[in-house]
């Protein structure tokens, strides 16, 4: 593995334990960010908290890599639920993800059965962040507010282009800076540039994840379609991740540095990757303002 990834960041990445396969566990993904000289791995489960993981994880490697912990809000932690965040923010969770395989968008594009985990009852529980007054729900808003309030990182998941810019956009009006859209160039969400360059307008990074050119990603797209839109919104805007993990992928810090070497062939400089894999994703995840607690 060459030197790439040296003080990188991948913010996105999926092992086992899991509900799925995966291409490999927790503990060997560690391995190899660390051999890799990576400066933090963002640990993702679309199921439940991977606080625990991280947690030790990080007493195991105090010098580094720092893992971070996700939380995603998907029918097994109860949806749009503000008290399953408001426990993984105490719990110290880094990043909260909306809905991801039971967004209403993901399931319109994707359809019903691309899902890591049966759906209660045999039904499809389509998650909207916004109601029929065409404003963000309730519980999201509070949602939204303690994300803020414990200075997490606010990923848009797989809602809708327009659902996540409405979400970015109250985030800004709490005065919360911690802003990623999950993976824009996917088919979900399929985030066109002009509502990139929006979202980032407003303060949030754009995320783009090498899983959208593999075969693993419905209406996968080109390396070349991402660097155009990179070049179109601007590197200090985006962050690179793998969202890798699927045993079609292989070794998930391997395939994430195998894709980032490519796009040296497509003419980025170092100065660029630097920015993209290293100091975007560590201005969002690092420095951390952590509220004070009172014990009950």
């Amino acid at each position: 593995m060459s030197d790439l990834l040296t003080g990188a960041f991948d913010l996105h990445v999926h092992c086992s334990p899991d509900v799925v396969r995966r291409a490999q566990d927790v503990y060997d993904v560690a391995i190899a960010a660390k051999a890799a000289g990576m400066a933090g791995v963002g640990l993702k489960d679309h199921t439940t908290s991977t606080v625990g993981r991280c947690h030790v994880l990080n007493r195991m490697y105090p010098d580094g890599p720092r893992f971070f912990s996700s939380l995603a809000l998907n029918p097994p932690v109860g949806g749009l639920n503000p008290a399953a965040v408001e426990s993984a923010l105490q719990s110290g969770v880094d990043i909260v993800y909306l809905p991801t395989y039971s967004a209403a968008h993901h399931i319109d594009v994707l359809g019903e059965n691309v899902t890591p985990v049966p759906h209660p009852n045999g039904g499809v529980q389509r998650l909207k962040i916004i109601g029929q007054d065409s404003e963000l729900l309730p519980e999201v808003k509070t949602i939204i507010q303690a994300i803020a309030h414990h200075d997490a990182v606010l990923a848009t998941g797989h809602v809708s282009p327009g659902e996540a810019l409405a979400a970015i956009e109250f985030a800004r009006s709490c005065g919360h800076h911690r802003l990623i859209v999950t993976h824009a160039s996917q088919l979900v969400p399929g985030m066109s540039v002009d509502d990139q360059r929006r979202a980032a307008r407003f303060g949030a990074l754009i995320e783009h994840s090498f899983l959208a050119v593999t075969e693993c990603c419905p209406g996968n797209v080109s390396l070349a379609e991402i660097a155009e839109q990179i070049r179109s919104v601007g590197d200090r805007h985006i962050v690179l991740s793998s969202d890798f993990g699927q045993p079609a992928n292989g070794p998930p810090i391997e395939a994430f540095c195998d894709h980032a070497g490519r796009l040296v062939e497509l003419g980025f400089r170092d100065d660029q990757l630097k920015r993209m894999l290293c100091e975007n994703p560590r201005n969002l995840i690092t420095q951390r303002r952590r509220p004070d607690y009172e014990t009950p």
